[in-house]
């Protein structure tokens, strides 16, 4: 009753929720009344985005085209689960976060023929992140097992950066920005898994997602304009495997594909 319990709720997490991309820092779960935790270092590489509103809604003849991305983002959490089944946890993400971004923009007015064609370059403080979540797994024969990771995630950075531009007419600048990037992630993440020996290697396919709020002010402009920002792809793999020192310590090795370009390292210790 208790597997088909957890089962249910694994089925039921991977088909009603929407999802980011995160990691999932190990394929187990801490049994029933177990307490674990965790620190898990991310490395994500290359993630691009695509815009959903500005506060340069053209007007007219006037166009405005954005292509944005994250080139760089580093996250050290601390996370603590609790298992409530032997095949179900639930969990708690503190701890910190950074990022770098480049962004390229063109405004054009067909009618005059006059354009401006820019770069935005930003990089982030380090900001206080945190998140939840719930994994759940159930077992086969021959130690192979399947699991679920569903999670949240959330950070908001200040920036500093500079906007360089040309226009039509020859001029150019480089100008200072500041301003803050509101970061929201979901994550669902089904995977495969299997013990041999001490290893448990895993693989999933993820349904991602990666949502961002900026505020981008200049000298002499107190309000600045508002942008917003989604993930450009949804559907990406990750790969990775658990090592198991003993009963209580374990080191976990992760990297993520596709929607975006990440790794993840991880070391855990059960009570």
């Amino acid at each position: 009753m208790r597997k088909l319990i957890v089962l249910s709720l694994v089925t039921f997490l991977c088909l009603s929720s929407v999802a980011y991309a995160a990691s999932i820092g190990g394929a187990e779960t801490q049994g029933q009344g177990k307490v674990g935790i965790g620190l898990d270092q991310e490395f994500v590489f290359d993630r691009d985005m695509k815009v959903k509103s500005t506060g340069f809604e053209a007007d007219g003849g006037e166009t405005f085209e954005l292509k944005t991305g994250i080139d760089k983002m580093y996250r050290t959490m601390v996370k603590t689960s609790y298992g409530l089944f032997d095949g179900l946890d639930v969990y708690i993400k503190l701890g910190t976060a950074d990022f770098e971004s480049k962004s390229k923009y063109t405004w054009r007015d067909t009618a005059t023929g006059d354009w401006d064609i820019g770069n935005w370059k930003m990089k982030g403080d380090n900001a206080f992140a945190y998140g939840f979540g719930m994994k759940g797994k159930y077992e086969f024969e021959n130690d192979w097992f399947i699991g679920c990771d569903v999670q949240y995630l959330t950070h908001k950075n200040d920036f500093k950066g500079t906007d360089s531009w040309e226009d039509s007419d020859g001029d150019s600048d480089v100008e200072s920005i500041k301003g803050e990037v509101t970061f929201q992630e979901w994550q669902i993440a089904p995977y495969v898994a299997k013990r041999i020996g001490n290893f448990i290697p895993y693989f999933g396919i993820k349904y991602s997602d990666l949502r961002q709020k900026h505020t981008i002010k200049w000298e002499g402009d107190p309000e600045g304009e508002k942008v917003k920002t989604k993930a450009d792809d949804n559907v990406g793999v990750f790969v990775g495997t658990d090592y198991k020192i003993n009963d209580a310590w374990s080191l976990n090795l992760e990297g993520r594909f596709i929607d975006e370009t990440a790794i993840s390292l991880a070391c855990g210790f059960k009570f």
